[in-house]
């Protein structure tokens, strides 16, 4: 799937749970291995030793994440 820069997208990812997050540049989920994507939430994302705060590019790899277009 295509992403646009400026996309906001809801991020389901194994080990940080479901997030939103949006696009920072143009990419395409099946040629990437990390997707980039800022955290576009208020409430802090926390993985196992880091947490991510809104407008942070937080590591999303494409094995770990699944991501979709919110409307």
């Amino acid at each position: 799937m295509k992403i646009v820069k400026g996309t906001l997208l809801r991020v389901d990812d194994r080990r940080k749970g479901s997030f939103k997050g949006i696009a920072l540049r143009d990419f395409d989920t099946k040629k990437e291995v990390f997707y980039p994507i800022a955290v576009a939430q208020k409430i802090e994302v926390r993985g196992l030793n880091t947490n991510w705060f809104e407008g942070e590019e937080i590591p999303c790899r494409n094995t770990l994440c699944k991501v979709e277009r919110v409307k």
